[in-house]
């Protein structure tokens, strides 16, 4: 698939699930990708487990029919991602992929797409007021060649 354009766009919903129902169904018919900071994370039900009796939480995030949702898994309860990232179903040909691989910060989504034969990267990024996601760039080197985007919420203030 030969793509000339892909719109792309990036918000910080501060955990605000109709703000982020909103955005998903707004944009589903001119938006390829949605990059969401701070998403809303809430309890979808409860789920049989042997080692507890009443079950086990089982979180989620929006979901839409016309949207895939990528979002990294936490490995324990302070590590729950703060960045989603939605990839809209029509351009599902472009075989979007979460890197963890790659990059596995709960801050960082790393997306590999297949862009006229051709891998290519977005990445979705929240830094908190401690820019730990820019500092584990930082100190982490990983040769990433042909990123096409890098948005998010960069939280970096200026003193002036």
């Amino acid at each position: 698939m030969i793509r000339e354009t892909l719109y792309i766009y990036s918000q910080n919903v501060r955990k605000n699930k109709m703000l982020t129902d909103t955005i998903l169904e707004t944009n589903k018919n001119n938006t390829d990708i949605l990059f969401i900071q701070e998403p809303p994370r809430y309890i979808t039900k409860y789920v049989s487990s042997p080692q507890n009796i009443k079950g086990t939480l089982l979180y989620s995030y929006p979901s839409y029919p016309e949207w895939t949702l990528y979002a990294r898994q936490p490995t324990q309860q302070d590590d729950i991602p703060r960045v989603i990232t939605y990839i809209n179903k029509r351009i599902s040909s472009l075989l979007a992929l979460l890197c963890t691989d790659l990059i596995d910060h709960r801050d960082i989504n790393l997306i590999s797409l297949q862009i006229n034969h051709r891998c290519s990267y977005a990445i979705n990024m929240y830094s908190d007021d401690h820019q730990s996601a820019i500092k584990h760039l930082q100190d982490h080197e990983i040769n990433i060649d042909n990123v096409l985007i890098m948005a998010g919420d960069f939280n970096i203030h200026d003193s002036d």
